[in-house]
């Protein structure tokens, strides 16, 4: 298993916040009750968003505060009705809101804690998952990479730790923890793949998790290839004078097909907060045709992403 005190150490100083996103589930207690057996259980500040979307959302929030009470560590706690804010902002899924929130949460804590991480349980299971889910709907590089241990201000320490490691864990210390019941609804995709379609992949593979994990690892390494060679093609182009970043239409077009969708790919990623969620094949055809269209003084946006073209270059 991880050492979660070596992990921490290469990350913080003795005396900074362990900021900690909690959901009462198996997971995150798993991590918190890891961490409280460290030198740096002093330092814990856990965070719980009761999104007030589940009736056990209330007995969570009052587990976590009571068990800082009893342990020693600090709790921090904001509530949110997602599903009244959902109803005034229509056009976002309860599930982009959600998240919209329970990050600004956290980013609020970073900021209160003067801390530069948030340690999240994301386990080797959930990265499988993810995987799989984002390489049956399509996915670019990033989906399917989809979870590192370090992304910007997210630290996940536990991802080469499997759900079976970390239940055996808390069973055999008889350490509380919660269940999310819409977890077990295989009309839900992802619980599908979880719960119908992964378990029997070992039928053809025993090994299969360290192996899709090896291939992760892998896509990993070409994805920090390709980013390399789109940012030597952007940083050709730097101009301290310029107040927008831009590229030559004549030089993208001199690039091979696959690097013209990847420096659309890098683009986007950067403009969304790191996420090429909602990117498709078709927008990427779109914004090469835009780039190749003969009108000028044009504008291209496509969520965050906002392109100009103003003679021979793309501005972004």
């Amino acid at each position: 298993m991880q050492n979660i005190e070596t992990f921490l150490k290469s990350y913080f100083s003795p005396s900074d916040k362990i900021i900690l996103a909690c959901s009462t589930w198996p997971d995150s207690m798993y991590l918190l009750y890891q961490i409280l057996e460290t030198s740096y259980k002093d330092n814990l500040v856990v965070c719980y968003f009761n999104h007030k979307l589940r009736p056990e959302a209330d007995e969570e929030e009052k587990f976590i505060e009571e068990l800082g009470k009893k342990l020693w560590f600090q709790v921090e706690i904001w509530i949110a009705n997602i599903k009244a804010i959902h109803e005034k902002i229509p056009s976002k899924s309860i599930e982009e809101i959600a998240r919209e929130k329970r990050y600004a949460f956290f980013d609020a804590i970073l900021h209160i804690y003067k801390s530069k991480y948030i340690l999240t349980a994301h386990h080797l299971d959930d990265k499988i998952e993810t995987f799989m889910f984002n390489l049956l709907r399509w996915s670019k590089i990033t989906g399917l990479i989809n979870m590192t241990e370090k992304s910007w201000s997210i630290l996940r320490p536990l991802l080469n730790i499997t759900k079976n490691e970390i239940l055996d864990y808390l069973d055999k210390n008889n350490l509380k923890y919660f269940l999310d019941k819409s977890n077990l609804d295989t009309e839900i995709t992802r619980n599908f793949l979880r719960l119908e379609i992964i378990p029997k992949l070992w039928k053809v593979n025993l090994n299969f998790k360290e192996n899709i994990n090896n291939f992760m690892w892998y896509l990993e390494s070409a994805k920090e290839h390709i980013d390399n060679e789109v940012k030597k093609f952007l940083e050709t182009f730097s101009n301290e004078n310029e107040e927008l970043k831009y590229f030559w239409i004549n030089s993208f077009n001199s690039l091979s097909q696959f690097l013209q969708n990847e420096v659309i790919r890098y683009i986007y990623f950067i403009r969304n907060w790191n996420s090429t969620i909602w990117l498709s094949e078709n927008n990427i055809a779109e914004i090469i045709r835009f780039i190749n269209w003969k009108w000028n003084k044009t504008i291209k946006e496509i969520k965050k992403l906002s392109m100009k073209k103003s003679w021979d270059k793309i501005y972004f």
